[in-house]
């Protein structure tokens, strides 16, 4: 689901070799707004899982950052399902998203990587 052409929200659930993947991407500044219209669709995809926990691959390439509503409803998103997730590959350029999920490590149950290469984050989500 994507809000609009300049920012929002997109998730799909997709099977990426034998493994389970929910893959979400986020573009431009987003909003609570799309929090709200997301979270269904998250928990949704996380409740079709036959695993116990789940792989998500973070395409932020296009991120630009949160309202900070969002961020809050972001952090949120981390307690709710942080404990569901094996792994986790974040997707993005920006240094600073690199340091700012540092602190989403520590909400994970499993593993997570930054990848600048989505064919690389791809691969290592399937292995």
């Amino acid at each position: 689901m994507t809000t609009s052409t300049s920012h929002g929200l997109q998730i799909e659930s997709l099977t990426l070799g034998p493994v389970p993947v929910v893959r979400v991407t986020a573009r431009g500044t987003l909003t609570h707004d799309d929090y709200v219209a997301f979270m269904p669709q998250l928990d949704a995809a996380f409740a079709e899982q036959t695993g116990d926990r789940l792989r998500l691959l973070f395409d932020a390439r296009e991120l630009q950052g949160w309202e900070l509503r969002a961020a809050l409803d972001d952090l949120k998103v981390v307690m709710t399902h942080g404990r569901q997730v094996e792994r986790m590959a974040l997707v993005t350029e920006a240094r600073w998203m690199e340091l700012l999920s540092n602190i989403g490590k520590l909400l994970l149950a499993g593993e997570m990587r930054h990848f600048h290469n989505r064919d690389e984050a791809e691969a290592w989500i399937s292995a």
